[in-house]
This record gives C-alpha cells, sequence and structure tokens, in this order.
C-alpha cells in the first residue's frame, strides 16, 4: 500500500516553509472534501471531461504538499478522464476516498506540532 504522505517531502516543506505550512496544510484538508464529492457527481454524471479537470487539480495540489499516494490514485482518474471516459473511475475513486483519509489524519497530526 502507497503511503497517504511521504513524510520526507512534508519535512522538507516544513524546513522552507516554517509555521506557514500550517496555513497551506489547512488550506489543503479544508479543501479536499469539496472536490472529492465533486469528482464523484462527475463519475456518477458520466462527465468524463470534469473528471479530467477535477482529478488533475486533486493531483497537482497533492502532490505538492507530499501526499503522493493520493495524487498517484488522482492521476489514474485523470488519464481516464483524459481519454474520453469514466470506466472504472468508481472503484478508483473509494481508493482516492480513503487515501484522502489517511493523508488527513497524517496532516492534522503535523498541524498539532
Amino acid at each position: 500500500m502507497e503511503e497517504a504522505i511521504k513524510m520526507d517531502a512534508l519535512n522538507e516543506l516544513r524546513s522552507l516553509m516554517g509555521d506557514s505550512l500550517d496555513d497551506v496544510l489547512q488550506t489543503y484538508i479544508d479543501y479536499i472534501p469539496g472536490q472529492i464529492d465533486e469528482l464523484s457527481q462527475a463519475v456518477l454524471n458520466d462527465d468524463a471531461e470534469n473528471v479530467f479537470n477535477l482529478a488533475h487539480k486533486m493531483k497537482s495540489s497533492s502532490s505538492s504538499i507530499g501526499a503522493l499516494g493520493l495524487a498517484h490514485v488522482a492521476e489514474e482518474i485523470e488519464l481516464i478522464g483524459r481519454a474520453g471516459s469514466t470506466r472504472g473511475t468508481a472503484e478508483l475513486l473509494e481508493k482516492l476516498k480513503g487515501m484522502y483519509s489517511d493523508a488527513e489524519a497524517l496532516l492534522r497530526e503535523q498541524l498539532k506540532k
């Protein structure tokens, strides 16, 4: 199983950004659940273009904070949407939700430090 958060990457960000990283992490925690809901709706609506766009945004924001497992799943969804399909995205979406849950828990721990 992939790591929800690559702690080396997050620790490097912390060394570069200091306490301002907390704002970035909190924004991510606040933002991603809405994105997951929108992505779920796009999958239900068989809206490949929106699936592509939403997954792409999620991949980018997740990569930027070291949530590489989540970014990888988002990229898989993105590629399917880019191909004009949503086939197989429902299963990947469930995996993505699990990865976010794991990532959120780790990020909240980081915010307490």
